[in-house]
């Protein structure tokens, strides 16, 4: 099985991700994207609330916001007043660098996301009431938008428990999966806006507009609206860490949709830009390739240009493989290309084999890349691609060039027609 010969690295990217600690891959943060950001102020808190006022809180008003939580039902104006400083007070916590009730020990990040989501979860479990629970939902959200200019380890972790907030959590004895918090999505799009944001907490915010379109409940509407905002991120975005790239790229795959309110092809668009842009790494391009598998794809979209597209692009990663076939990357850089026409898992609806499209060109170029592929995935190996193969595939490349370079008959016709070469 070729899934066995593949390293598991984006499940231990996300787990780098989502520590506690903004150390990553045991360096430093990376630097903030903007030229013209201060350095010094991602070292410094502003306490959004004071140690004293923390301690009261906790003395005086505590108890009664778990129990109002945990109950799961609003009854009140006080009830409402109650969870939206209970909101505060628990994302405001993360502001101090000293434990308000332990001054000699500092606060502990991940300690107060686990104790927020440890709450979510409870509330409203017994009761089945949720009223509480998308009220606090509301005001966490409202609340840790306060922290994005905070100090680099602040604004990590609200950016993190953003990412992780819950409607509902898993049911595994009714086999359903959690929801994500949707609205959620305000707060991260902005940090994507954010040219001072530092690129570990961009990428945080990507891989959580990731989940809000896999494990999410928004309208198209909503989803067009977030595609609109990676797409125009990822465009700007070819000189940004490959990292950031490529957790942009599979945010926009995640979305579930291919078109815009006008019909127009904008996220098959942007991914076929990505794929052929020279300029971005074999990763971030061949994580694109991977995306285009997941689209719903319709039957009008030009399934010849997308594959043809594909074909193209592992021809020429094969080239720079052949060159310096030892770098680290290039097994997932060909397992990428491998799931853009096939899911890992034969349950899943991803791969272009799945899609409404024509299965004849699909297979037609499935067979010009798995050759290679199978070869190159092979465990401890690293064999160069012979003459013959790649002459296959060129061959086959001049005699399928499409007869023109539009994604689907709404698209405008690009004045560069040479959309496949990344010209």
């Amino acid at each position: 099985m070729l899934t066995a010969r593949v390293c598991r690295h984006s499940l231990l990217a996300v787990g780098l991700l989502l520590c506690s600690s903004s150390l990553l891959l045991g360096q430093q943060p990376a630097a903030p994207n903007a030229q013209n950001a201060d350095p010094n102020a991602l070292n410094v808190y502003k306490e959004l609330i004071s140690p004293d006022e923390a301690v009261n809180f906790q003395k005086t008003k505590l108890r009664d916001f778990d129990k109002v939580l945990r109950g799961g039902k609003i009854s009140s104006a006080e009830d409402k007043k109650l969870i939206a400083e209970g909101a505060k007070y628990h994302i405001y916590l993360m502001t101090l660098k000293q434990n308000p009730s332990k001054p000699e020990n500092e606060t502990d990040l991940n300690k107060l996301r686990a104790n927020i989501l440890r709450d979510i979860n409870f509330s409203g479990k017994i009761s089945g009431n949720f009223q509480a629970r998308e009220l606090y939902l509301e005001e966490l959200t409202k609340r840790a938008q306060d922290l994005l200019d905070n100090h680099r380890l602040v604004r990590f972790s609200a950016v993190v428990l953003l990412s992780q907030l819950n409607l509902r959590d898993e049911d595994r004895q009714k086999k359903t999966e959690p929801v994500a918090y949707t609205l959620a999505y305000v707060p991260l799009v902005k940090v994507l806006n954010d040219k001072n944001q530092t690129t570990e907490v961009k990428i945080v915010a990507a891989n959580g507009l990731a989940r809000i379109g896999q494990n999410g409940n928004p309208t198209n509407q909503l989803r067009v609206k977030i595609a609109e905002e990676i797409i125009d991120e990822l465009m700007q975005s070819v000189n940004e860490f490959s990292w950031y790239q490529r957790s942009l790229v599979n945010a926009l795959g995640s979305m579930g949709i291919t078109d815009n309110l006008a019909r127009q092809p904008i996220v098959t668009d942007a991914l076929l830009k990505v794929m052929s842009n020279a300029k971005r790494t074999w990763e971030v391009r061949s994580t694109a390739a991977e995306n285009l598998g997941k689209l719903p794809l319709k039957a009008n979209a030009d399934i010849k240009l997308i594959t043809y597209s594909i074909v193209d692009m592992t021809r020429k990663m094969i080239q720079a493989y052949n060159d310096n076939p030892n770098a680290f990357f290039w097994k997932r850089c060909f397992w990428n290309v491998y799931l853009a026409f096939k899911p890992e898992n034969a349950a899943d609806n991803t791969g272009l084999f799945k899609q409404q499209v024509n299965q004849t060109v699909v297979n037609d170029a499935y067979k010009q890349v798995i050759k290679p592929i199978s070869a190159i995935l092979q465990p401890s190996v690293n064999p160069k691609i012979n003459a013959e193969t790649i002459k296959g595939m060129d061959d086959w490349l001049k005699k399928n060039l499409p007869k023109n370079f539009r994604v689907a008959p709404v698209q405008a016709k690009p004045q560069n027609q040479q959309v496949a070469e990344g010209k």
